[in-house]
């Protein structure tokens, strides 16, 4: 699959053809009292996604 990008609702949102990661602007939302509306507690724009894997040797605990 090629590298794709296409306009969304929060903004541009791309996914990468070389390791399928979705690039898209993140919030982070509080839903009002009367359930209609919510209100964007945190906007972090776009962030880059991290590798999907976990280093057995960076855990903070010990494996038995």
């Amino acid at each position: 699959m090629p590298t794709i990008e296409f306009d969304a609702p929060q903004g541009k949102i791309r996914v990468d053809a070389s390791n399928n990661h979705t690039l898209c602007h993140s919030y982070v939302g509080k839903a009002a009292a009367d359930g209609i509306g919510y209100e964007i507690v945190k906007d972090f724009g776009t962030i880059t996604p991290v590798t999907p894997y976990c280093k057995v040797q960076d855990l903070p605990f010990k494996r038995s």
